[in-house]
């Protein structure tokens, strides 16, 4: 109810002309949302409505001493915004007279929205930083780190990665203090972990929020001197089967506990630095494996072979796999007889799974090597191989055997099974064609394999390659072939030179050729008969 005391208002406000006898000034003010009254020099309230009566607790003919609107009031007038008992004041005072119109509106709902709103913008904010910036990481300790990094000190003055071990349990730990940010790793032993530690549980995907007990569970993982903990949680970073991990929250004394809204946010944040700690673990597995897989299809490294200079080169079409479906072998026979055998082959496809089909290619051949020395028969029984399998896959080979005899001349026998014939550098410096033709393997089982033999001389040259060196195109618009011609031109202009110096030279070649248009594997595998020490030559380069 409108409320006065009965005394005359100011002059100002009687003498206004918008002021009409039997206006119904108390409706009016008790019926408006807003706490109006007016207050005189002395501070004494002299009108209130019930609004402003209810609210502030305003008694008319006596001076407001609440705080913080006593203060208000006593200054010059004007607008304000103050908190009073847990709620938002916003308002304004204007002058009449001897007296000041004061009107106060609750903009406290509002006030929440708007924190509401701000707060979960944050949350979003937050939360996309964080899937951006684990989403970047493959290395699962630097993920590790990240989610610690992140947590710290955006929701705890103290956060603690623990990781996921059969043995070990890694950790990394992020801690915010009055004058420096730290960061520590350390290990724990998983034996040291007690079946009902708050640990323990978050790693079996159970969540521990503020437990009376936390926080002396989570003592030895916080920093010396961390002080008292006031609030705490431990929750579960999930993985793809099974927890990645723990994350240990940490405040101070005197910081706010966590709330709801909190504890849903540091869940969501928990889901995401799992995902990438997982996804991190999962690479670092998939990327051994492959560097298995890498390892034992690689080109091996070349064995030394008396009176036999050897040299090979390889380009895989996927460079940074390090390995494709060409490849190469030199293996002693095994019998004593002083006898080497030698393939050099490419396997239909490209990429990994032509890797693993050559790498499965050549340990067949070394199977077979162990009881059968003759190429031709080798080819026969690698093609019965190929085709008894589940997919057979098409692949061209050149297997051989060489060996050396008097005069520093070295015995080659070749069977090929479609691949393209070798190349043969005589000391002249011609390049001729070794008449040679055959079928591939794992098309026919009664395909038909070619085999011939032939004599290197001191100096002269066996060259071995891939259709990867003859049918790479160009850089320019045209994109010619390689082609056999220049090949053999590019052996020609090499004559003299060392074994592996050519297969290097004739590999960088085709490389330049293609530019980054490299489309197929390049595998070169050279034999040369070494001549005698006193008669050694140099390279000769006779191109223009």
């Amino acid at each position: 109810m409108f409320t006065g005391l009965d005394v005359a208002e100011p002059a100002a406000a009687a003498g206004s002309p918008d002021v009409h006898p039997g206006t119904p000034w108390a409706e009016l003010l008790d019926g408006s949302d807003e706490m109006i009254f007016m207050v005189d020099r002395a501070g004494v309230v002299r009108v209130a409505n019930t609004a402003a009566v209810n609210t502030l607790g305003l008694t008319v003919g006596h001076t407001v001493t609440t705080l913080p609107l006593a203060g208000v009031l006593q200054g010059p007038p004007g607008s304000f915004d103050l908190d009073l008992d847990e709620r938002r004041l916003r308002g304004r005072g204007t002058p009449t007279g001897e007296w000041t119109r004061w009107y106060v509106r609750d903009v406290t709902d509002q006030v929440m929205r708007v924190d509401a709103l701000l707060a979960e913008r944050w949350r979003s904010a937050f939360l996309a930083e964080a899937g951006r910036r684990l989403g970047s990481c493959l290395n699962r300790v630097r993920a590790a780190r990240t989610t610690a990094v992140l947590a710290v000190p955006a929701l705890a003055d103290c956060a603690v990665v623990v990781l996921d071990d059969e043995r070990e349990l890694a950790w990394f730990r992020v801690d915010v203090g009055p004058d420096d940010r730290t960061e520590t790793t350390g290990c724990l032993s998983r034996r040291t972990l007690r079946p009902d530690s708050a640990l323990d549980q978050a790693m079996t995907g159970l969540s521990v929020l503020d437990d009376p007990r936390l926080g002396d569970d989570i003592a030895a993982l916080l920093a010396p001197g961390f002080g008292t903990v006031g609030s705490a949680m431990v929750v579960p970073l999930p993985g793809h089967t099974s927890p990645a991990g723990a994350l240990v929250l940490a405040r101070h004394a005197g910081r706010a506990p966590f709330e709801t809204v909190e504890v849903h946010l540091v869940r969501q944040f928990a889901a995401r630095a799992g995902a990438a700690i997982s996804a991190a673990t999962l690479y670092a597995a998939q990327a051994d494996a492959a560097e298995a897989v890498q390892r034992s299809v690689e080109p091996p490294a070349l064995p030394q072979v008396p009176g036999v200079a050897l040299g090979a080169a390889y380009r895989p079409a996927w460079e940074r796999l390090r390995i494709g479906g060409d490849f190469y072998d030199v293996r002693p026979a095994g019998d004593g007889s002083g006898t080497w055998m030698f393939v050099l082959g490419d396997v239909c496809g490209k990429g990994i799974e032509a890797a693993v089909q050559s790498g499965n290619t050549r340990q067949s051949l070394r199977a077979l090597w162990l009881t059968e020395r003759r190429p031709l028969r080798l080819l026969d029984l690698l093609n019965q191989a190929t085709l008894a399998g589940d997919e057979p896959t098409m692949a061209t080979l050149v297997v051989g055997t060489m060996a050396t005899g008097a005069d520093a001349e070295v015995t080659v026998t070749l069977a090929t099974g479609g691949h393209a014939a070798p190349l043969l550098l005589h000391t002249d410096g011609t390049v001729a064609e070794v008449e040679l033709s055959g079928t591939a393997i794992g098309l026919l089982n009664d395909a038909p394999f070619g085999e011939t033999r032939l004599t290197l001389r001191s100096g002269q040259t066996l060259v071995l390659y891939t259709d990867g060196v003859t049918e790479a195109r160009g850089r320019s618009t045209e994109h010619p072939l390689f082609g056999p011609e220049r090949l053999a031109a590019e052996i020609q202009a090499y004559r003299g030179a060392p074994a592996a110096v050519i297969a290097e030279r004739v590999a960088q070649r085709v490389t330049d050729w293609v530019g980054d248009r490299l489309q197929d594997d390049i595998a070169v595998l050279v034999i040369q008969a070494e001549p005698p020490p006193d008669t050694a030559t140099g390279a000769k380069d006779t191109r223009p």
